[in-house]
């Protein structure tokens, strides 16, 4: 059957209209390749993708409109999320309770259907093992019993093997005959799961057969696992076996969206510190896909979409970013600039967002100073200890500016003799260590203090600071001793640096 290319892409309906990261065009490439690989390699047995990605870079929500796309273009597509099911004990049955459920609903008018009901109920002896080969090993050095005593015990021969002096009890040898029951027992039970595997792949190759005579559908069948890394690894483990297992079948592809770092260090809980977790994770995947870097612009924008910052509209956010020189302009925009600024990475970007983040949520006061909290939130990220110290006076801000701001990243701003217009007034630029300066100066000091400082027309970026002297006091308090709203900023930030 010939493959529609992703590039017909539908006219109803557009599953990438949340696509912050640029995902789209990764999910065309791959679905281009993989579709051109089974025409290429229809016989071949199988095949696992692994998507490698790291937290944040948008891989859930590529796997889930990459399924949905292909779901529209009539390929069968499954998304599996591992995490929500990984109160399971068994991972093979809650991955296909999803499969049979989905793939049901999808094939509800052929006769594909009946096929897909066969594959299921063929998995009916499909059991775990009571005991696996490693307790075989544990019961050999519990008891001192040689492999081929053990071999006797299954095939129900006489157990009178010499013990130690130690060992000689009617008791142990009791144990050891029901021992050698359960372990025959468990010996039936694997044959029985070894030849539902058999079973279970033969209905699955009638199944793509049946789909190969249907004009509804197309081929591969794609089953999308998400989130694995962040699942028990004994259960990831397990899923991943037996995805390997069950489903090499010709017509079958697997894409498996997963962070192979982190699901190879959590798997030294199981085989040691000095378990190769990677290596290890590579038997099971056909190809690897690392997932590119997503633009730094539009990873902080979905960090700020997806994050639960009041609506702009809630609040005054005193950026000093004009539309004229920063269309567009607002938190992402002066977020980038301070992330810029500090030279910070994306997973860095995501441990100030989650400082940021709380701290915002937390102030009630309508006008915000986010240049402020920025710069407490980069500077906290990248050395709390500096945080304390330029905070108490013990070191200045030119110190942590040799530290840890490029100066050569400036906010541009027209002059207060512009009218703001695109092309009238001239143009002045501002560095983060002078903004930073000015807020530091003025903070700790009272409202009535700070009025005092500004009784004229001022130029940006002092207007910042201007602004904090409209606060509005309750009548009973008084103004030469109440402290402004940007006082309880370094407290926010400490507070809220405390999120893991």
């Amino acid at each position: 059957m010939t493959s529609n290319s992703t590039d017909n892409t539908h006219s109803n309906s557009d599953f990438w209209q949340e696509d912050l990261l640029g995902r789209k065009d990764v999910a065309n490439y791959l679905s281009n390749y993989l579709q051109r690989r089974y025409q290429l390699k229809p016989d071949e047995e199988g095949f696992v993708l692994a998507l490698n990605a790291e937290w944040g870079f948008g891989k859930t929500f590529l796997m889930q409109a990459w399924a949905k796309e292909l779901q529209y273009q009539k390929f069968p597509a499954v998304y599996f999320d591992a995490w929500k099911n990984d109160f399971t004990p068994e991972p093979l049955i809650a991955f296909i309770a999803s499969m049979h459920e989905e793939l049901s609903e999808a094939f509800k008018e052929i006769p594909a259907k009946e096929s897909l009901e066969d594959a299921i109920k063929s998995l009916g002896k499909f059991v775990k093992p009571a005991i696996k080969g490693a307790s075989l090993i544990a019961l050999k050095r519990l008891f001192n019993i040689g492999f081929e005593e053990l071999e006797g015990l299954v095939k129900g021969e006489s157990t009178d093997f010499e013990y130690s002096d130690s060992e000689k009890s009617e008791d142990k040898k009791e144990l050891v005959k029901k021992l050698g029951e359960t372990l025959k027992d468990s010996l039936n039970e694997h044959k029985s799961k070894a030849q539902a595997i058999v079973a279970f792949r033969k209905k699955l190759s009638q199944l793509i057969d049946a789909l190969k005579a249907e004009s509804k559908f197309q081929l591969p069948v794609f089953f999308f696992v998400d989130e694995l890394d962040r699942c028990r690894p004994n259960y990831a483990i397990e899923l991943l076996e037996g995805i390997k297992h069950l489903f090499g079948v010709p017509g079958i592809y697997f894409v498996i969206g997963i962070n192979t770092v982190q699901l190879g260090e959590s798997t030294k809980a199981i085989y040691g510190t000095g378990f190769n977790g990677h290596r290890y994770l590579k038997r099971f995947f056909d190809q690897e896909y690392l997932l590119p870097e997503p633009n730094h612009e539009h990873f902080t924008a979905a960090l700020f979409s997806n994050s639960s910052i009041p609506e702009i509209s809630e609040k005054e956010w005193l950026t000093g970013l004009s539309q004229a020189l920063y269309p567009g302009h607002g938190l992402p925009k002066l977020f980038e600039l301070f992330a810029k600024a500090f030279g910070i990475g994306l997973r860095d970007r995501r441990r100030v967002m989650r400082i940021i983040e709380p701290a915002l949520t937390a102030i009630t006061e309508k006008t915000i100073h986010p240049c402020f909290l920025f710069f407490l939130a980069f500077l906290y990220e990248r050395d709390s200890t500096k945080f304390e110290d330029l905070l108490a006076k013990k070191i200045d801000i030119d110190v942590v500016a040799r530290s840890y701001i490029d100066e050569k990243v400036r906010i541009r701003y027209r002059t207060p003799s512009s009218d703001f217009s695109r092309n009238g007034g001239s143009l002045a630029d501002v560095g983060i260590k002078e903004i930073a300066a000015i807020y530091l100066d003025h903070y700790e000091k009272s409202l009535a203090e700070i009025r005092k400082a500004f009784p004229g027309i001022v130029e940006f970026p002092y207007t910042l600071i201007e602004r904090v002297t409209e606060e509005h006091l309750q009548p009973e308090m008084d103004s030469r001793s109440s402290k402004s709203s940007i006082a309880s900023y370094p407290s926010l930030i400490r507070h809220s640096g405390q999120f893991a």
